[in-house]
C-alpha cells in the first residue's frame, strides 16, 4: 500500500547498556554442589552450559535468594555480585568440574576468555599444587589446539593455612582466591569474575580505580567492592573466617607474599579492593599476572587471525634470488600493523612491532617467520613519596 513517510523513526542500539564491545569480558563460572533437579540440568544444559547477561536471566532457571538459601549455596549472591560489577559483561554457567566435561563445555563456547571455580580445601589430602597442576594442564591442552585461555581463578573454599609458595609453581594461567565478603569461608569467585571483566585486558585487578566505568559509576573516583548503600562489602573476610582487619599487618603481607589473592582495604581511604592479580609461577616471569596473559593471548589471537586467510596462498617471489617478493612482505606486515594499531587505540598497549625478513624460502617444509612484540603496559603497584617541611619554595 503506497503511503507517505511524512515521520521516519530509526531503531537505535546499546540504550540498555548491552554494548557490543568485543568479547574480551566473556567470562565462565563453573559451580559445584547444585541438588540434582531442575536448575541443575537447566545449568548443565546438556553439557553446554547457559549463557547469562543479567541476574534476571539467572533467577529465570531458577537461581534465587531462597535456592541459595535453601541448599546452603551462594550462586545466586556470585552472579548477582559479578552483573553488580561488570553489568556489561557476559557470564557463562555450567557445574561440572570433570576434566571431559569442563573441556567440552569450554570447547563449545568459544568466546570464553577465562573462567572460575570454587573448591573446597581439603585438609586431609591438600589439594592446592593438584589443583593448579590440573586446570593450567587443562589450559596448555587447549593452548595447543590454538584455543587461548587467559587465566583460571580458584576459590580456595576454607582454606585456613596460607603456607604454600604459590610462586614455586608453574601454574603461570592459575590464580588463587582466598578473598570473601563475609565469614562463611566461601570465596568471592563471583565478584573477582566481575572485577576482571569490567577492566580493559592491560589493567591489574587490584586498582583502585578503572580505565572505563559503568554508566551508574561514571564520576566516581574510584571502583572499589564496597557499596554502602547496598551494604555489600563493608568489611573483607579470609576463607579461613577470619576478618582481615582483626590481622596484624605482618599476617596479612605473609600471606599476600605466598601469592594468594586477598581483599582489603588502604589505611585511611574508604573502601574495599582485590590486592592483585598473581598467578601461580615466579614473579619474575612475563606472565607472573593475569593482565600480562590476557594482553598477549589478545595480541596472539589477532596475529592468527589476521594470517590465517593467507595460509596456502600465493606467495611472489624475487625473480633474482628466489626469496619472498619485498611487496608481499610489506602487504603482510601493512595487514598486522594495522590490526595491532587497534590495540594501541584501545589503550591496551602501548606499542609494537612486526618484522618480517624477506629473504626466507617459501615452501611445505618451511614455515615463514615472523617476528613480533607488544610492549605491554606497567602497573604502578606502590608510590614512594620523600615529603618535607620548608620555609619557602
Amino acid at each position: 500500500m503506497a503511503e507517505l513517510e511524512g515521520v521516519n523513526v530509526e531503531k537505535l542500539q546499546g540504550g540498555l547498556g548491552r554494548l557490543a564491545v568485543g568479547t574480551d569480558n566473556h567470562v565462565a563460572l563453573i559451580v559445584g554442589g547444585l541438588p540434582v533437579g531442575a536448575v541443575a540440568t537447566a545449568v548443565n544444559n546438556a553439557g553446554k552450559g547457559v549463557v547469562l547477561t543479567s541476574l534476571y536471566a539467572a533467577e529465570q532457571l531458577g537461581i534465587t535468594v531462597s535456592f541459595d538459601a535453601n541448599n546452603n549455596l551462594k550462586l545466586h549472591e556470585q552472579i548477582d555480585e559479578f552483573f553488580r560489577l561488570a553489568p556489561e559483561a557476559t557470564l557463562y554457567l555450567f557445574n561440572s568440574l570433570v576434566k571431559a566435561d569442563l573441556k567440552a563445555f569450554i570447547n563449545q563456547n568459544k568466546e570464553i576468555k577465562g573462567y572460575a571455580v570454587n573448591v573446597k580445601y581439603l585438609t586431609d589430602t591438600p589439594n592446592i599444587v593438584t589443583t593448579a597442576n590440573e586446570h593450567q594442564a587443562i589450559i596448555n591442552e587447549f593452548s595447543a589446539s590454538n584455543r587461548l585461555i587467559d587465566f583460571c581463578v580458584v576459590g580456595i573454599d576454607s582454606l585456613d593455612v596460607f603456607t604454600q609458595n604459590l610462586f614455586a609453581l608453574t601454574a603461570p594461567n592459575v590464580t588463587f582466591l582466598v578473598g570473601c565478603s563475609d565469614n562463611s569461608g566461601i570465596t568471592a569467585t563471583g565478584a573477582y569474575l566481575g572485577m576482571l571483566a569490567v577492566r580493559r585486558i592491560n589493567e591489574n585487578v587490584g586498582s583502585t580505580d578503572i580505565q572505563s566505568k559503568p554508566i551508574s559509576k561514571r564520576g566516581t573516583v574510584d571502583y572499589p567492592l564496597t557499596d554502602a548503600t547496598l551494604n555489600k562489602w563493608t568489611q573483607a573476610y579470609l576463607s579461613s573466617g577470619a576478618s582481615v582487619d582483626s590481622l596484624a599487618d605482618q599476617a596479612l603481607t605473609d600471606i599476600i607474599a605466598k601469592g594468594f589473592v586477598v581483599a582489603a582495604s588502604y589505611e585511611g581511604y574508604p573502601g574495599i579492593f582485590f590486592e592483585n592479580s598473581y598467578t601461580c609461577i615466579d614473579q619474575g616471569s612475563d606472565f607472573a599476572f593475569i593482565e600480562n596473559n590476557r594482553t598477549w593471548n589478545k595480541a596472539a589471537r589477532i596475529i592468527r587471525a589476521t594470517l590465517l586467510p593467507k595460509v596456502k596462498g600465493v606467495v611472489k617471489k624475487d625473480p633474482a634470488t628466489g626469496f619472498i617478493a619485498y611487496t608481499t612482505v610489506s602487504d603482510w606486515t601493512q595487514l598486522l600493523n594495522k590490526r595491532l594499531e587497534r590495540m594501541v587505540a584501545d589503550d591496551e598497549i602501548s606499542g609494537y612491532e612486526v618484522y618480517i625478513n624477506s629473504q626466507q624460502i617459501v615452501n611445505s617444509t618451511n614455515p615463514v617467520k615472523v617476528k613480533a612484540s607488544v610492549i605491554a603496559d606497567g602497573i604502578v603497584h606502590a608510590f614512594e613519596v620523600a615529603l618535607g617541611l620548608t620555609n619557602s619554595i
